[in-house]
């Protein structure tokens, strides 16, 4: 986090996290250059500490995700996708149809593409859920500090969404050497990703039913 974004949490000024940073108060890290950086579960712990109660965004643990089957071949031909899927979301807008938030910046909602889609392809190579959530609920926190304007991260999650499923249908439904299961298991990534964004946006803790649900039966692969 930012020294602004871990101020707000903290509920002091920029300038008072700042100088606890430098006078080695609170707990911080400073990137190659030179830039004042803070981990959400360093400042939990921090305040902690001191028996102060963790503002709300601070308050959710990470949740251990899902085991799920692995989809490699997936997360490799969604990889390959990328250009196509970004260009898909941003065709998915109309100016002449009025939004509920602002629409982003090309270069703001490529990144913001970008992002999620590091995190599915992850999670569907790896197998777990659990590192998506936890990114996802860090996103989720850093878009509730922006207020109403934060309401965009969660919309453009959803057009994501939209067109990454779409996407994995086709290859489903092609001559593609993606996974039988593949599309279900995106599914449930999709699920936990948008739960945990809104987690974090919100300040409340994940759903337990959303986040520790086995994932929904589906069918064996068929014969050769």
């Amino acid at each position: 986090m930012t020294a602004s974004e871990a101020a707000a949490l903290v509920g002091v000024s920029v300038a008072t996290i700042r100088g606890w940073a430098d006078a080695g108060v609170i707990p911080a890290h400073r990137t190659i250059g030179g830039h004042r950086r803070f981990e959400v579960e360093e400042l939990r712990e921090w305040l902690n500490r001191r028996g102060a109660p963790a503002a709300g965004r601070l308050r959710p643990q990470r949740r251990t995700g899902l085991s799920l089957p692995r989809c490699p071949h997936l997360a490799r031909e969604l990889n390959a996708r990328t250009e196509a899927i970004i260009d898909a979301v941003e065709a998915g807008y109309d100016d002449e149809v009025p939004l509920v938030v602002n629409r982003s910046t090309p270069p703001a909602l490529r990144r913001s593409v970008l992002r999620f889609l590091r995190l599915a392809t992850h999670a569907l190579d790896s197998g777990s859920t659990a590192s998506a959530i936890g990114r996802a609920e860090l996103v989720g926190v850093r878009a509730g500090l922006q207020g109403d304007e934060g309401l965009g991260a969660v919309a453009e999650f959803t057009r994501f969404a939209v067109v990454v499923a779409a996407e994995t249908e086709a290859l489903v439904a092609g001559a593609s050497d993606v996974e039988h299961e593949a599309l279900p298991v995106l599914l449930t990534v999709l699920d936990g990703i948008g739960a945990a964004l809104v987690s974090g946006f919100t300040g409340r803790e994940v759903d337990d039913a959303v986040a520790t649900a086995p994932p929904a039966h589906t069918p064996a692969a068929p014969d050769a």
